[in-house]
């Protein structure tokens, strides 16, 4: 009778004991979610190990998995070869001496017959047109910049605009970076209550935004991210392709001199223009020295895709994972050696080799084959260190019962 009450006792202890951990797990689910969400809306310190990006790509080439673009939806004008000499003072007004700027004359001219032809469906001028940088052609620049239909250009968080009345065409186009985290990883579509440049014309394209309610996001009624981990080819961007075509135009020495109104016109039609310096304003990203207005290209193209809303079913995969990491962490016996094959199993070393499988060598499976299979990106920083504390002080616990 002692006997049989006792392991009546246990029974219950364990069911008890189960309950808890069930609850815990479901806990810890709800949790991980929401900090994972947050933490993939912000655009520093969200833990990607670029090189593992990097590898990722560059595999996914090799095996024809690597998505093809061929930006047929978009016209690159590179400005980096027309350049003007200006006169440059100090913050006194004193002349200092001259610096190099866009040839303002040469863009003017391109707007105009941009105006003329008609044909374009967006122009993005990633140009600066700083404060204490000017040229004889500003007055009439700037007048047709803020006259022109479907147009905006670059602005900074570190200048101040030559023009203000430009405000209203002009949008944010900048991304964060440290004195550690000096890549380019991800672009972030709302600062400060502001639209970035990709969201600005995602919004004159489509009609929607994003928009914030406290720590979430949403567009057009959906839950969204306001930070995206953006995509690039492992090539990089030269003036022509493996077959010898333009992959960007000249303002000058191409479009300028060698194309008349009727072939700009067929050149632009549909497309999303981008004007900008294709040479020098490169930024390093996991794959590589990319131009600024590729960066925004990818970016906008993000958003015309909807890869910014919040994947219910990825969130349910998720869901899943982190429950199962609990559960395994507050079982004395890992999940995995509960599977029926690896239960029974009399392999000495595949036993051995499954000692390794630990939570973080789990998430960085998931991770691979989330971007190699279905292009997607997360960051488990936060699932890793919440596991981490937790694995420790259950471990901690143990060890003095």
């Amino acid at each position: 009778m002692e006997k049989s009450a006792s392991s009546s006792k246990k029974k219950k202890g364990l069911k008890r004991n189960g309950h808890k951990i069930f609850l815990l797990s479901l806990c810890n689910t709800i949790i991980l979610l929401f900090l994972s969400y947050v933490l993939n809306n912000q655009s520093l310190f969200t833990g990607e190990d670029l090189n593992q990006y990097a590898w990722m790509e560059l595999v996914k080439e090799k095996v024809g998995l690597s998505e093809q673009i061929d930006y047929k939806d978009a016209l690159f004008i590179n400005v980096a070869y027309d350049k003007q000499l200006i006169e440059k003072n100090d913050e006194l007004g004193m002349p200092v001496g001259n610096v190099d700027i866009t040839d303002r004359t040469k863009l003017l001219e391109l707007l105009n017959l941009l105006t003329e032809t008609n044909r374009y469906r967006y122009v993005i001028l990633d140009v600066r047109f700083e404060k204490g940088f000017y040229s004889g052609v500003d007055s009439a620049l700037f007048a047709k910049i803020k006259d022109m239909d479907r147009v905006v250009f670059a602005n900074h968080k570190d200048i101040e605009l030559a023009d203000s009345t430009l405000l209203g065409k002009a949008a944010i186009n900048d991304y964060a970076s440290t004195i550690v985290a000096t890549n380019f990883a991800r672009y972030k579509f709302i600062h400060s209550g502001q639209p970035s440049l990709p969201l600005y014309v995602y919004h004159e394209l489509t009609g929607k935004t994003i928009k914030k309610h406290g720590l979430f996001y949403s567009c057009n009624g959906k839950l969204c991210k306001n930070s995206l981990f953006l995509r690039f080819p492992t090539d990089g961007f030269p003036e022509y392709d493996e077959k010898g075509n333009k992959t960007y135009y000249n303002l000058g020495n191409d479009i300028l001199t060698n194309y008349s109104k009727n072939e700009l016109a067929t050149l632009t039609k549909d497309k999303l223009v981008f004007i900008g310096d294709m040479v020098e304003d490169v930024h390093d990203t996991y794959s590589g020295l990319k131009p600024g207005s590729i960066i925004t290209y990818h970016a906008l193209r993000s958003l015309l895709e909807d890869e910014h809303l919040v994947s219910y079913g990825l969130m349910f995969f998720l869901a899943v994972m982190f429950f199962m990491i609990s559960l395994s962490l507050f079982n004395k016996e890992s999940i995995i050696k509960r599977i029926p094959i690896i239960r029974n199993t009399k392999s000495k070393v595949l036993l051995f080799l499954i000692s390794f499988i630990g939570y973080a060598f789990v998430m960085s499976l998931v991770v691979s084959a989330l971007y190699l299979f279905f292009d997607r990106s997360i960051s488990v920083l936060i699932p890793s260190l919440y596991f981490s504390i937790q694995k420790t002080i259950i471990d901690y616990k143990r060890m003095k019962i």
